[in-house]
């Protein structure tokens, strides 16, 4: 997950950034709701809210997850086979790759089939959101890692390796902790700490952009520390301030 000092080099169109963030605006309809998966990620591309209906590889993949667990009964199994042999996800890299754009939007990361945890975690969420799984997205100091049930953790850059919860307290020991860690996330926190993302990746070169991001981030998951803070960072930035 993108963390707050590391910048990214701009690669949204102005256009684009412009409909996903009123596209978002409308598919969610206000603070409380239940942000749906597979909707934002179409609203995060400002792409129509149905947008995973033309897209051929979404389709194939429940199909894939459909028939592999019709032979094992596995549900765990079968959408790990899914994610990293049928759609063959691979761990984009540390640093800056692991961050980018394509890293976080789930539907490029089906496209270009690399991913950081944030992308992986998000299209593994939208399958578990068609096909109903007990699957949920923890929050660890920058990075997310999925849990199915109570005690199965699934590491996305590690294709669904088992951490422990005491070996990831131990990994990230040294933080920042927010209170936040090792509870699941609703869909709305999730969408915002994506937007959190996307809006640090705007954060160096194009401050406005970056604060629009933040304040979607803040309508999503208003407690989150990270927000306010990059927003202070991004209105010191500002043409006015320079």
């Amino acid at each position: 997950m993108k963390k707050s000092r590391i910048y990214i080099k701009l690669i949204v169109p102005l256009g684009m950034f412009i409909l996903a963030a009123v596209s978002l605006y409308i598919l969610w309809g206000g603070r409380g709701g239940n942000a749906s998966y597979v909707d934002m990620a179409c609203g995060f591309e400002g792409r129509s809210i149905n947008c995973v209906d033309s897209i051929a590889e979404w389709h194939e993949g429940l199909a894939f997850y459909d028939s592999a667990l019709a032979a094992s009964n596995d549900t765990l199994g079968s959408l790990k086979k899914l994610l990293w042999d049928f759609w063959g996800i691979e761990f984009a890299g540390a640093g800056e790759a692991a961050t980018s754009e394509n890293a976080v939007l789930p539907l490029k990361v089906l496209e270009t089939k690399k991913s950081g945890c944030m992308g992986l975690s998000w299209l593994a969420l939208m399958v578990a959101e068609k096909r109903p799984m007990d699957l949920s997205a923890i929050l660890l100091p920058g990075h997310v890692f999925l849990r199915y049930g109570k005690v199965s953790n699934l590491e996305p850059n590690r294709s669904g390796f088992s951490y422990t919860d005491d070996e990831y307290r131990e990994k990230y020991r040294k933080g920042p902790w927010t209170g936040f860690e090792f509870k699941p996330l609703t869909s709305a926190q999730f969408m915002g700490l994506a937007a959190f993302n996307m809006g640090n990746l705007y954060l160096e070169k194009s401050p406005t952009r970056a604060l629009t991001w933040y304040r979607m981030a803040d309508s999503f998951f208003e407690e989150y520390p990270g927000i306010e803070a990059n927003r202070k960072v991004a209105k010191m930035r500002l043409p006015d301030h320079l």
